[in-house]
């Protein structure tokens, strides 16, 4: 059983796809319905396929759910306007409040609830029944711990803060209900709840965190796992007043490298990097599944980024898509372009972080309990076998493929050297290549391949036995480019313009 940390948003999940249901009867015979009502039916067909589907993962085992729980909610929250009589009230219901009544899926206290507020935060729990906290004490824990989050991401971070919900729990205080929530496979949940009425892309939210996070369920110390289920679920909120409607990969990869921010010794995220580019390089970065972990895993991107320029690099993000005044409005790959802008360029820090994922101990902090991706091919060269290649392979957008190149021992002199040449697809098409050279002193010498307009380059680098271990070879497609967003399944909700470009690689070896 997966058990997710995630968060209930409102924006698109482009991973839970309906299909519209269409019309019946002949066109011929009664005229083809107006684009309006086409459109009116179709959104109505997506909203009760939506609640359907929050019915079923809510009311399934874990170990049955077929897609991740939160973003059934999601795609519900978004698409509920669309729903009419009882199936609109189902929905309510569905996404209510633990102190609103009713809820048909257990979400709601069944007896009163007390609260208890300090600071920037108010706590909501119930004395008695399955969803009660161990003891008071275990509530005042989680209102200190709250406020602590809070001041270390918007005071001390420097992010927005969540917006006010309009004294909906009672107070102006951002709201932290405690729930049992561990038979549903979760840690905790922030919900975005209702738009501003200046901009219907910035929400109010609150969260839900697990009543006790029990040792003998969750497997670690229970304030240990409350403090980065915090973070996490603390930063969404944080997410609704830049723009609910962001990419979802965005949301939740940067909540799972603020876990490691608020607390390092956790390392709790670190479960999730099996299922990102640290051991799956082909992968799309700006990859989410509804029913899988990448999301999660791809929180090492902004641990490279954040290790290079420093964690403000992050809230620089996070401004440049925000869709509030003053913000620069721009979906997720775009937002990275940008600000990467005045830090060398995007395309040369993919580049470069995709390189680095290969020997993760060497380029993260803590990386030498990182996983690493495997090559693509791992060549070794002799006299006997001085060249490989050419030979071809496509490379998904925002991925990328690396080779290993291995001296023979008969290059033992230092005049041996190594000539990589790359032909890529075109200057349009962002690609990019960078070769780094492991030597035996670990002196390693990184360069970038210069490709021209039609993607075309070479490099020589030292190749002699003695000195050099290995060389690698990246190749990656760093096209921040789509097209028909709200129609895809990456960034802007949509498909690459150059989803796989094809990447033709050779390598010899001459003397200098």
């Amino acid at each position: 059983m997966r058990r997710s940390v995630a968060a209930v948003v409102v924006a698109l999940s482009t991973a839970l796809t309906v299909t519209s249901v269409a019309s019946s009867g002949s066109s011929a015979a009664t005229g083809a319905p107006s684009t309006a009502l086409a459109g009116q039916s179709a959104a109505r067909a997506e909203a009760r396929s939506a609640l359907h589907s929050a019915q079923h993962v809510l009311s399934s085992s874990t170990t049955a759910r077929p897609t991740d729980p939160t973003m059934a909610l999601l795609h519900l929250r978004l698409t509920m306007d669309h729903l009419s009589g009882s199936e609109r009230r189902q929905a309510a219901a569905i996404l209510a409040r633990p102190t609103n009544h009713p809820d048909f899926f257990g979400q709601t206290y069944t007896v009163k609830a007390k609260k208890k507020c300090r600071g920037h935060i108010c706590i909501h729990w119930v004395p008695t029944t399955a969803d009660a906290p161990p003891n008071r004490h275990w509530v005042a824990k989680m209102l200190k711990m709250m406020n602590q989050v809070w001041n270390y991401e918007v005071k001390k971070l420097g992010y927005r803060p969540p917006l006010p919900d309009g004294h909906r729990g009672g107070s102006a205080k951002f709201d932290v209900y405690l729930k049992e929530l561990f038979h549903q496979g979760l840690y905790g949940l922030t919900t975005a709840e209702r738009p501003t009425s200046y901009n219907s892309s910035l929400y109010s939210g609150y969260l839900l965190l697990d009543n006790d996070f029990a040792r003998s369920q969750y497997g670690a110390k229970p304030l240990q796992v409350a403090r980065v289920t915090a973070a996490h679920e603390f930063f969404h909120a944080i997410q609704f007043a830049y723009d609910v409607r962001e990419d979802s990969w965005l949301m939740e990869a940067t909540s799972t490298w603020m876990e490691d921010q608020f607390d390092d010794s956790s390392n709790d995220n670190r479960q999730y990097l099996p299922y990102g580019q640290l051991a799956d390089a082909a992968q799309p970065l700006d990859t989410f599944e509804a029913a899988g972990s990448a999301q999660y895993g791809n929180w090492a991107y902004f641990e490279h980024l954040s290790h290079r320029f420093g964690r403000g690099i992050v809230r620089r993000i996070w401004h440049s898509a925000g869709a509030f005044a003053g913000g620069g409005d721009r979906y997720s790959a775009h937002a990275l372009r940008s600000v990467l802008s005045r830090h060398g360029g995007f395309d040369h820090d993919f580049a470069r972080y995709s390189a680095g994922n290969l020997t993760p101990g060497h380029s993260y902090p803590e990386g030498g309990h990182y996983p690493r991706p495997a090559y693509l091919a791992q060549w070794q060269l002799s006299k006997a076998v001085p060249s490989v290649g050419p030979g071809s392979f496509p490379v998904a957008h925002l991925a990328s493929q690396s080779i290993q190149v291995i001296p023979g021992p008969d290059f033992t002199r230092r005049a041996w050297r190594l000539r990589l040449h790359v032909d890529g697809p075109g200057k349009r098409k962002d690609p990019v290549a960078y070769v780094v050279v492991h030597t035996k002193r670990h002196a390693w010498i990184n360069k970038q391949v210069h490709l021209n307009r039609h993607g075309d380059g070479r490099l020589a680098v030292p190749f002699s036995s003695r000195r050099v271990d290995y060389v690698t070879l990246t190749v990656a497609n760093a096209s921040t480019t789509f097209r028909r967003c709200g129609h895809g399944a990456y960034s802007c909700s949509g498909k690459p313009r150059f989803p796989d470009p094809v990447y033709t690689v050779q390598v010899n070896v001459f003397k200098r």
